[in-house]
């Protein structure tokens, strides 16, 4: 699969498609998209869904797209790399982006827009459209202009991301961390070799003596009972949206194959696959 590289730290423009001109590829950069006109499907990690005018999407560098065009499309890009956090003295010295911006960078499990709410995303249009006005015809200040609304934009994104991830039963910084490793785990959901107690204990600095239990405490689950339902809710997703076959489907969910997993519907969910497949829309 092509990736392809930005050596810009902020990147703002665009483009009106009849067609996609791509193929499917992923980046080395974040980019938020937002549809200013036109309808279609857009294709996410092989998940396919309707798009439209006013819709916002977010894309990491662990994501892979494409859009299926019907009506024509103008879509406004916004590309930046971790480099743009640093632009800011405020920014690098804050605990808010340590905590905030390197979960801009991982994939995530939200299934069309990210932005729900009309007010807000009126809000992100206007701040877009002024930023990229900004990035066509610099002035005197327009750097420090632009980084100032991208800052706006950005806090903006994060407020709902960070909604999708609340954990009302915890505090602030374990619902953080918490919500870390369960995208740590969707994000190797397909990794074997990631889903180890082990692992997970390294990668977030917790006792490996402790990390089940902790997870059980956080979430009421166990290890494995974690991993088997991301596995599952993840297929479901994909059954429902993606055009993947059922085999392909269990690969990229980590069940040994396509019997492991519709025996693994059927146990804990009580569902057989094929039906999913015929009830898409």
């Amino acid at each position: 699969m092509k990736r392809i590289f930005s050596n810009h730290s902020l990147n703002v423009f665009e483009l009106t498609l009849h067609e996609w001109p791509y193929n499917t590829h992923t980046h080395n950069f974040c980019e938020l998209i937002l549809v200013k006109q036109g309808s279609g499907y857009h294709v996410i990690n092989d998940t396919r869904f309707p798009y439209g005018k006013g819709d916002i999407f977010l894309l990491t560098p662990e994501d892979h797209h494409r859009f299926e065009i019907d009506d024509i499309t103008v879509l406004l890009y916004i590309k930046f790399t971790e480099q743009i956090f640093s632009e800011k003295q405020v920014w690098t010295k804050s605990a808010w982006i340590d905590s905030n911006n390197g979960f801009l960078f991982r994939s995530n499990m939200i299934i069309g827009s990210i932005i729900k709410n009309e007010v807000d995303s009126s809000r992100i249009f206007y701040l877009s459209d002024m930023l990229l006005d900004e990035f066509r015809s610099p002035s005197i200040y327009s750097r420090e202009l632009m980084l100032e609304l991208f800052g706006v934009i950005i806090i903006i994104v994060l407020r709902h991301l960070s909604v999708e991830l609340q954990d009302s039963k915890v505090g602030k910084k374990e619902s953080e961390k918490i919500n870390n490793i369960l995208a740590f785990i969707r994000l190797n959901i397909n990794n074997e070799s990631k889903l180890t107690l082990a692992e997970i204990a390294e990668e977030f600095n917790i006792s490996v003596n402790y990390i089940g239990e902790y997870l059980r405490t956080q979430t009421g689950k166990g290890f494995k009972n974690l991993v088997l339902e991301t596995r599952l809710e993840r297929a479901y997703v994909l059954l429902r949206k993606s055009t993947l076959s059922i085999s392909e489907i269990a690969e990229k969910t980590g069940f040994s194959d396509a019997s492991h997993m519709n025996k693994s519907f059927k146990k804990y969910r009580n569902i057989n696959p094929s039906s999913l497949r015929n009830s898409k829309k």
